[in-house]
């Protein structure tokens, strides 16, 4: 079986485009591991890069939502690559193919207004190609949690006095 787990961080924005494929995007990411040194008595970290790429509504998604610091979790299996660098000496390198991709923590300093701008324009798209007929590939549920994370990067979570529209009526005034 070939199957990967990682929690991480994006070391860089999602890169992405077109393919014979179709839509895709890739980033790095860094996972850390903590432990002591037997010998020393020392904290050590350590930082494994990884790069990660994903296709379709995935990648939409990430090329969207996601920027350099997001914290994210992903799954997917292991693929090696190989390609000719600009001396002509071939390469070879290992990438994450993601299947799942959950979305834990934005970027610390995002700008949620700019997140938001962001995230309603890929709705708006979506539901632009929904309505021409050119998508089917999402349910209702999925456009409403879709919605719903605009809201939450926008105002934060609402709680149970129902004050987000005023988070969002002070925040849009600042």
């Amino acid at each position: 079986m070939n199957r990967t787990q990682l929690i991480g961080r994006l070391g860089r924005d999602p890169e992405g485009g077109q393919s014979g494929k179709g839509v895709y995007a890739s980033f790095s990411l860094a996972t850390n591991e903590y432990w002591t040194d037997r010998t020393s008595g020392e904290s050590v970290e350590h930082t494994e890069w990884h790069q990660v790429v994903c296709y379709d509504r995935l990648a939409e998604i990430a090329l969207e939502f996601l920027t350099k610091g997001s914290e994210v979790y992903v799954e997917g299996r292991q693929r090696t690559t190989r390609w000719t660098d600009k001396d002509g000496v071939e390469q070879r390198g290992l990438e994450l193919r993601i299947d799942e991709l959950k979305m834990l923590r934005r970027a610390p300093k995002a700008d949620p207004v700019v997140a938001a701008a962001k995230g309603m324009a890929s709705i708006e798209t979506l539901l632009k190609d929904f309505g021409s007929g050119a998508r089917t590939d999402f349910t209702l549920a999925e456009l409403a949690s879709m919605l719903n994370k605009v809201r939450t990067n926008l105002v934060g979570e609402e709680d149970d006095k129902g004050t987000a529209r005023e988070k969002a009526t002070q925040h849009v005034a600042a």
